[in-house]
């Protein structure tokens, strides 16, 4: 449900998006929250933060923010877990708030609760943890409560009342049309002051060229180029879930191969490269498989090698750009939901102009295929590139990594 309503009649709403935006410009961050807004809502809230940062909110509905407004009422915890039952029904409204931003807030049924908690296991945390009514989590091991190691725990603390049919409306955090909220921080109004200043500022300079010199001046107009250009044409490469599923698809393949087995297998550049080893079956017999299925045979001094094209479209062109930490940590986060532990290495982070770049390593040790199929799943609609898919195979697993090109303001 994308908001809640109180018994007064007051809505509570869960945005749809939120985001960090940074802009030097005003017309800038004007044009990026209107073409952000017509993917996620008419409605916004704006609060300015350190330099030309902006934090923005976005909803189809009008309301006021559950998850802030909650937080704002603990006195804004850098990290903090507020849970509160909803009476009459099996659901609890829970609030999660990670390095000082609303990571998760909702309305949830009890037992999908412990859900949305079990990825913090893999983190280092230091929650404010805030609890009414009867919610499956607890502060020491209970069956069937989730509890977190009191390392994590900076306070643990069971209410008396609920906070929810008293929450204060805030005013900062109401979402409000975007013109209006535009108008209020001064985005977007015509700057009728300034513009007066400079027509009178160029009328001058153009008197006193005009006055000292008769020489003809002709400009030359350089086109700007677009400078998104070479973050859009790596984005509408094929997309990396979609390349994971592709190599698993032909490793399946490989393992069909009479008498032969896969030792090596690798993805590069639109194909999947394998060395193969012989259960005591000829070559013929490889090569007689090799011409039924596309596959190319390529017998060299190290071995014997089979390569399998890949086919897998393009992306469209990327219609928006995210900040690099939020693409690394969404990253992270959707990784630890299916492996969890430190299995990733980031490389330098390469300025390229208007976006970074960064190389990202996903070390894979002794996994199912089952496995892969579920981290490739997880690449879905982030901005990342696959570079290569590097493993070996030994009785059924897989060892070797995944090597990733993740892009970011």
């Amino acid at each position: 449900m994308p908001y809640i309503i109180r018994e007064d009649g007051e809505r509570f709403v869960i945005p749809s998006y939120r985001d960090v935006l940074s802009a030097k410009q005003k017309s800038v961050l004007k044009k990026e929250i209107l073409l952000l807004s017509q993917s996620y809502g008419e409605y916004i809230t704006l609060q300015a933060k350190s330099g030309a940062q902006y934090e923005v909110a976005f909803s189809p509905d009008t309301g006021y923010l559950l998850g802030e407004s909650i937080w704002h009422y603990f006195k804004r915890p850098l990290d903090m877990i507020y849970c509160e039952a909803i009476p009459n029904t099996a659901d609890a409204m829970l609030v999660i708030v990670k390095n000082g931003s609303v990571y998760l807030d909702g309305s949830f049924p009890l037992d999908s609760v412990p859900e949305e908690l079990i990825i913090f296991l893999t983190q280092q945390n230091n929650f404010e943890i805030y609890l009414y009514g009867d919610v499956p989590i607890s502060q020491t091991p209970e069956e069937g409560k989730f509890h977190f190691e009191p390392s994590s725990v900076k306070s643990f603390t069971i209410l008396d009342s609920p906070v929810f049919p008293t929450l204060p409306l805030l005013k900062i955090y109401q979402l409000q049309l975007v013109d209006t909220v535009l108008k209020a921080h001064g985005i977007g109004v015509f700057p009728t002051r300034q513009l007066v200043i400079g027509i009178v500022a160029i009328a001058l300079v153009w008197w006193m060229w005009s006055h000292f010199t008769k020489r003809e001046i002709v400009q030359e107009v350089v086109p700007q180029a677009n400078p998104y250009a070479a973050y859009n044409s790596a984005l509408m490469s094929p997309a990396p879930d979609q390349l994971v599923q592709a190599f698993l698809d032909q490793l399946k393949l490989l393992y069909l191969m009479p008498g032969w087995v896969p030792v090596q297998v690798n993805y590069d550049t639109h194909a999947v490269t394998a060395s193969v080893q012989s259960d005591g079956v000829s070559t013929q017999s490889l090569l007689a498989w090799a011409n039924a299925n596309n596959a190319v045979v390529n017998i060299k001094s190290d071995g014997i090698y089979l390569t399998l094209n890949t086919s897998v479209p393009s992306r469209p062109s990327p219609k928006t750009i995210f900040p690099i930490n939020q693409v690394i940590s969404q990253l992270v986060d959707r990784l630890a939901v299916v492996y969890p532990g430190n299995h990733l290495d980031l490389g330098s982070f390469v300025s390229q102009g208007v976006f970074t770049d960064v190389k990202v390593t996903i070390k894979l040790e002794n996994i199912l295929p089952i496995v892969l199929a579920l981290i490739g799943e997880q690449l879905q609609d982030l901005p990342v590139t696959m570079q290569n898919i590097n493993i070996k195979i030994n009785n059924g697993t897989m060892a070797g990594t995944i090597t990733l090109d993740a892009l970011g303001s």
